[in-house]
């Protein structure tokens, strides 16, 4: 696992990690409830690592009726010429005026619907279209789409603060797939009705992101946005 995991996970951590890694057993795609915090449930997501795979991911959780409190994506390399793996860990509150845990039937639902996207039996628009309408939120507020400055001259990090609104991460996440780069790491959080969202991205080449390309990118980011806030 990269070092920024390592920074963040101790090692009682690793081991329940490495657990639910194993556990994925070649499925597809794998989720299992991780731990229950007062904050929201996180669950763990472990498939191949592939272009679009988050947008996969925020799209099942959509359909699901959960909203995403914060996340973390990583990438590792499981080695004997197996493909990258994709380890994300979703921080869930469920999209309702109520909130409930995220229980086994949730956690069955989303695994399905996730199977469906990576072996291509749906597509994320077909998945969309089951959602139910989104409540309403707020329009108008200030949004922060800025490209910095990453220590690693091969990555770009794309930074995107806004109000969060029901279905803001999987609009994002589509919109950079749209826009013809991968998602190499992500972190997400949510304070307030506030979302800082950080991605570290590459073209699909593995080069960073051309500066002359960064407007497109930003742009694709930002339509996202106002189509999330429009609901």
């Amino acid at each position: 696992m990269p070092e920024r995991y390592r920074q963040s996970y101790d090692a009682g951590d690793s081991r329940e990690h490495a657990g639910i890694v194993g556990r994925r057993a070649g499925a597809a795609a794998y989720v299992e409830l991780w731990r229950r915090l007062p904050q929201g449930d996180v669950v763990c997501v472990v498939a191949d690592d592939r272009p679009g795979f988050l947008s996969f991911i925020s799209a099942a959780l959509v359909v699901s009726g959960m909203d995403i409190v914060s996340a973390q994506a990583y990438t590792r390399a499981p080695g004997g010429g197996r493909p990258p793996e994709a380890v994300d860990f979703f921080r869930l509150a469920r999209d309702a005026e109520h909130p409930m845990p995220v229980l086994g039937t949730d956690i069955a639902r989303i695994t399905g619907l996730l199977n469906d996207l990576v072996t291509g039996d749906v597509t994320i628009e077909e998945v969309v279209r089951r959602a139910r309408p989104p409540r309403s939120s707020v329009r108008g507020s200030s949004t922060r789409v800025v490209f910095e400055e990453s220590p690693d001259a091969n990555l770009s990090e794309l930074t995107v603060e806004t109000t969060d609104r029901p279905g803001l991460f999987l609009g994002i996440t589509q919109a950079l797939f749209r826009a013809g780069v991968q998602i190499i790491a992500s972190d997400a959080r949510s304070e307030r009705g506030r979302v800082t969202d950080r991605f570290t991205i590459t073209e699909l080449s593995g080069e960073p992101i051309r500066p002359a390309r960064r407007g497109i990118v930003q742009l694709e980011v930002l339509v996202a946005i106002d189509a999330a806030s429009q609901g």
